[in-house]
């Protein structure tokens, strides 16, 4: 039986995934410039659940990883 569980990401702005990987919005910034193309277009000023899911794969899990995740 496999018992790993699948994240299911939440819509999510910048400033919430800066607060989930415990960085500055800055920072961030400097962290998605460069897979920026795998990530897609910010619109709407948020980041869509498979966004998010590109994110969290390329730069890994965030350290609150319930605060963009469905509970």
């Amino acid at each position: 039986m496999n018992t790993s569980k699948v994240n299911r990401f939440k819509t999510i702005n910048k400033t919430t995934l800066a607060k989930a990987y415990g960085v500055p919005i800055r920072t961030l910034k400097l962290w998605l410039d460069p897979i920026e193309k795998e990530i897609g277009e910010y619109l709407g000023k948020s980041f869509n659940p498979k966004q998010v899911a590109i994110i969290v794969t390329i730069l890994g899990e965030p350290e609150h990883i319930e605060m963009i995740t469905i509970q």
